[in-house]
């Protein structure tokens, strides 16, 4: 009985809202990190549309917490310019980099083919080497292809204290595990399938349009998460999953077995979800006039990414567990 309760107290050591002090590193240097996202604005103004540079919140010095914000696939920052200027007027920098060959302006769609997953994760290595500098505390927040990434993060950081993965790209709607395997060896030798649509003369940043070849590759990053997940525990110290009941864009499945592995490994993971009710779409983080609730959706992922309770709009999912999993979580929830 001694050995249960000192275990089960481990569980719970790490609850969702504490986070940790803030210790001095002198190989964070600030004006470095500066410099760094000032080059990747310069580089995005030779190729991005408009709206869609890289944005950094500055309080003009380290803050508490730094929040790395990733946009989904086919977007740009200026999806989470809102939610940023929130977190940001609290008191921490808020970054917002420009996912690789997205909002290209002249290439578009053909651009955004030329994703791979392994330039996707060293993107967000890279992101998160520049957070560091940013704050004491790193959380990201990612929806789709940047939850993705975030998930990459996750698993394979120790300097990412939260993620928040809003209806993460771990695996594709309606399609099983093997059926992906296959659409993504396919979509890699195949030539690429590429739908446009004319630009949108209010979002020139915004690309409408698909390529089988970049969203094959995003869901390769959430395959090779899942699959290291299963061998080795997250790095990340906790994961929240915010999901969509009416999203068959992505897989709830999927991203709900990689919370179990996570969970599994003993590490901090939390799940809630967005009823059919609120009728959104798989983009959650969507304008009103394409299907979107800023209203009901931002003070959610905020909440999240601040560690507070949300809101009656979100419902608390329950990870797939057994054995002693089950208890784990269940201490989890009691100390929160």
């Amino acid at each position: 009985m001694a050995v249960f309760v000192s275990l089960a107290a481990g569980c719970a050591a790490n609850t969702p809202g504490s986070e940790p002090s803030p210790t001095a590193d002198p190989t964070r240097d600030f004006a470095a990190a500066i410099a760094s996202v000032e080059r990747r604005q310069a580089q995005d103004d030779q190729v991005a549309a408009e709206g869609a540079r890289s944005v950094l919140l500055s309080h003009g010095h380290p803050t508490p917490r730094a929040f790395v914000l990733l946009h989904g696939f086919s977007d740009s920052p200026s999806q989470f310019r809102a939610v940023g200027e929130h977190l940001f007027a609290n008191g921490d920098n808020v970054y917002i980099p420009r996912l690789p060959h997205h909002a290209d302006r002249t290439r578009r769609v053909r651009e955004l083919g030329r994703v791979r997953a392994a330039e996707l994760a060293r993107f967000g290595d890279s992101t998160i080497d520049v957070a560091r500098a940013l704050g004491d505390t790193v959380i990201v927040v990612g929806l789709s292809a940047g939850g993705a990434i975030g998930a990459h993060l996750a698993q394979t950081r120790g300097d990412v204290f939260r993620a928040v993965l809003v209806a993460p790209a771990i695996g594709a709607g309606r399609l099983s595990d093997e059926d992906q395997r296959e659409l993504i060896v396919l979509a890699s030798v195949l030539p690429d399938i590429r739908r446009s649509e004319p630009a949108d003369s209010t979002r020139p940043d915004y690309i409408q349009g698909i390529t089988t070849r970049g969203l094959a590759q995003v869901l390769q990053l959430g395959g090779d998460v899942r699959d290291q997940a299963g061998t080795a525990g997250a790095r990340g110290k906790h994961m929240i999953f915010l999901l969509n009941e009416r999203d068959h864009t992505v897989s709830e499945d999927a991203s709900l077995d990689l919370a179990r592995r996570w969970s599994k490994r003993g590490s901090n993971v939390s799940a809630f979800r967005f009823p059919a009710s609120a009728n959104l779409p798989h983009n959650v983080m969507e304008i009103p006039e394409r299907g979107g609730n800023p209203g009901l959706v931002f003070p959610v992922v905020e909440a999240l990414a601040r560690a507070s309770e949300p809101s009656a709009a979100v419902r608390s999912v329950d990870i797939p567990c057994d054995g002693f999993d089950c208890v784990r979580q269940w201490w989890r929830k009691r100390g929160r």
